[in-house]
């Protein structure tokens, strides 16, 4: 094996311990990455989301997202409710109880390891962390083209970022814009 992925099988284990030690010190929603921690995030930027629209931020299938949801309806932390226009959806929203427990996740989001790089070499990370994630992407197979989305992490921070710099727009709306960036890009 060679020294550049003995190091990174090195850095992959022990970040994911790091980022599981970070966030049990954030209690019990603390992990942004997974679980109901992901979902009081994105509740924290959209307060009041449809149970599709969530399904498509999250990344996660819409059983998945059900199971999570009625955890957090039994601590009353959200509240599942038909939407006034159109009663067959399913609207999430935060209660009081959950607004306070999103705000203190959300606080706790940046993992302060990555603080220890210069400006400069935060900046050569990332472009080479993107680099090596695009060509995974490239040659990872192609799954099932209804569900590229769940497959590819990209799509989902683009939308989360989208997300917070348009609080108006619909989440669905994002999800249109990309694939149609993706055709025109092809």
């Amino acid at each position: 094996m060679d020294e550049i992925t003995e190091q990174f099988i090195i850095f992959a284990k022990l970040f994911r311990r790091y980022v599981n030690e970070h966030h049990k010190n954030h209690g019990k929603y603390g992990n942004l990455l997974q679980g109901q921690g992901r979902i009081l995030s994105v509740l924290n930027l959209r307060p009041n989301i449809s149970q599709k629209d969530l399904t498509y931020l999250l990344a996660v299938r819409p059983q998945s997202l059900g199971e999570l949801l009625v955890k957090l309806e039994k601590n009353h932390l959200v509240e599942r409710h038909p939407a006034e226009t159109d009663r067959r959806i399913m609207m999430i929203h935060l209660t009081d109880e959950g607004k306070k427990v999103a705000k203190k996740v959300t606080a706790g989001h940046n993992i302060q390891l990555f603080q220890t790089l210069a400006p400069e070499e935060q900046k050569q990370f990332i472009h080479l962390l993107s680099k090596l994630s695009a060509t995974m992407q490239k040659e990872l197979p192609e799954g099932n083209r209804h569900e590229t989305f769940y497959e590819d992490p990209r799509r989902h921070f683009e939308m989360i970022k989208q997300l917070e710099n348009d609080p108006d727009k619909e989440p669905g709306e994002f999800l249109k814009m990309m694939e149609q960036q993706e055709k025109n890009n092809s």
